[in-house]
């Protein structure tokens, strides 16, 4: 028999824990603490606390046109660094200072964020999807407790429907594939061209 733990995950409050859990990390780690590095942690040790014992679609996709998909997610990284100096309310090099991420740390964080981080978020986000659509507002919400640190309201409603599309773009991804690669790859190349943008040209 399975540790009762592990049945939470089916209840409906088992659901609202998971859907809540970067919410949680970045409460405490972002938005009291000020550290990029403890929020990221907070949030995959819940990820990977919530995903123990499944397995995820890791195999290989089916051949689908919603591969091309992957191609819009490559701009994200040169549009973000087109627009962000000219769209945020406060300097970027003081902003990536206040939470922790400058030097060495920004390097280490580009390749986290870009390389490991899309495989634990679409891990964990991914059967949230198939179960309710309110994991698509929660995934995108979540990113606004980061980004109204720099961003106006205008711009966090603009982000908020880009990352809401991204989510539903991902379902149909996987839906159509079979796999979750395909939209781990899609994350993948946003992740890492937005972190990319931060670390050459604002590191210190």
């Amino acid at each position: 028999m399975e540790p009762q733990a592990a049945d939470t995950r089916g209840t409906r409050f088992g659901l609202a824990l998971r859907l809540a859990a970067p919410y949680l990390a970045v409460v405490v780690f972002w938005c009291l603490l000020h550290n990029a590095w403890l929020a990221i942690i907070g949030y995959h040790a819940q990820m990977l606390w919530w995903s123990r014992g499944t397995h995820p679609k890791l195999t290989t996709p089916r051949p689908t046109p919603t591969t091309l998909l992957i191609l819009a997610s490559v701009p994200a990284g040169p549009a973000l660094g087109f627009l962000l100096p000219h769209i945020a309310r406060t300097d970027i090099a003081a902003w990536l200072h206040d939470y922790h991420l400058t030097g060495p740390a920004l390097v280490v964080m580009t390749f986290y964020f870009g390389l490991v981080h899309p495989i634990l978020e679409q891990i964990h986000w991914a059967p949230l999807r198939e179960r309710t659509p309110l994991a698509h507002l929660a995934f995108a919400g979540y990113h606004l407790l980061v980004l109204c640190s720099i961003l106006s309201v205008p711009w966090l409603a603009v982000c908020f429907v880009v990352l809401g599309l991204a989510s539903w773009l991902w379902t149909r991804m996987v839906r159509a594939s079979g796999s979750l690669w395909l939209a781990i790859a899609s994350q993948g190349a946003a992740d890492l061209g937005i972190v990319l943008v931060a670390a050459l040209g604002f590191m210190e």
